[in-house]
């Protein structure tokens, strides 16, 4: 038997939607335009509905329950092919849409091309929005097929027929240090990198920097000082220690702006890291989504 939909209200699955996505009640209902009180209300309503907590305050915020991560993977999708099909049926002008894009891009992305990509925006299309997130630890083909994601910016290929990709450039790997490094002139060795301590990337518990991949078995061995998550936190620490650690090179050139860092080649041969823009097939002929992907790619291959 149908589950009668008749007394519930629809509304308030785009509420489970924020909720999940931004993993805090505030932000949610930042991006729905609601208040605390009423994002509370709703999600009080549709817990009754469902007869399921759905989520659980922590200190990283509303932890999702069992019930409601496996829910996620039906009305993610569900609610982005509603808008998908309202879109195409009103075939929006950019200028006036009021679409929310998400991609799953890590700090690099945040640092390097976000403000010249919301200025594009103020100018062009005024109304939309974005919601940035890193990709989960399920990996990128999970959080595109749970409907989590319009785009993504990742160093490899996806290995997924559902998903189409363009490559976006290169990015070749330098290795800051604070100005002044007592060991280290004006030319960085190979002895001096492996000597130093090194500052490295983690995301959700997982080493993701592209170093280890890209090298395999020839990358140096390396003692870690830290494991951090964010570009701003390193450059903290290799300006006032004598750490070092390893970054793509336009990223170097804003840290360089901010922080007393200097830049180094790379000491020893090594790939430049290739760049990929991800997105999902199924929205592939969307016209605001191909709209905002032309500008994502003209964004990333001019800087």
């Amino acid at each position: 038997m149908k589950f009668n939909l008749k007394g519930v209200d629809l509304n308030l699955l785009t509420v489970f939607e924020a909720v999940m996505e931004t993993g805090q009640l505030s932000k949610a209902g930042d991006l729905l335009g609601m208040s605390q009180p009423a994002m509370s209300a709703a999600l009080q309503r549709l817990r009754i509905t469902v007869d399921d907590p759905l989520f659980v305050r922590s200190r990283q915020g509303m932890e999702p329950t069992p019930r409601a991560i496996d829910w996620y993977q039906t009305v993610g999708p569900a609610l982005n092919q509603i808008r998908l099909s309202l879109e195409s049926r009103k075939d929006p002008k950019p200028e006036e849409s009021q679409r929310v894009f998400t991609l799953l891009a890590g700090d690099y992305f945040e640092s390097v091309y976000l403000a010249p990509l919301l200025n594009t925006l103020q100018k062009e299309a005024p109304g939309i929005s974005l919601n940035l997130l890193t990709v989960s630890a399920d990996g990128l083909p999970h959080d595109f097929k749970s409907g989590k994601a319009d785009f993504a910016i990742h160093y490899q290929e996806p290995d997924d027929s559902g998903l189409d990709f363009t490559s976006v450039g290169e990015e070749r790997l330098v290795v800051i240090t604070r100005k002044n490094h007592p060991r280290i002139g004006e030319e960085l060795t190979v002895d001096n990198y492996c000597q130093e301590r090194h500052v490295i990337f983690a995301v959700n518990g997982q080493q993701n920097f592209h170093l280890d991949i890209l090298m395999g078995k020839q990358r140096p061995k390396r003692s870690i000082l830290a494991r951090v998550s964010h570009f701003n936190s390193a450059a903290t620490i290799i300006e006032t220690t004598d750490a070092i650690c390893t970054i793509p090179e336009r990223l170097a050139d804003v840290l360089m702006a901010r922080f007393a860092v200097e830049a180094h080649p790379f000491p020893l041969e090594m790939p430049a890291v290739p760049k990929k823009l991800i997105w999902p097939s199924v929205l592939a002929a969307d016209p605001l989504h191909r709209w905002f992907r032309e500008k994502l790619i003209q964004l990333i291959l001019s800087r």
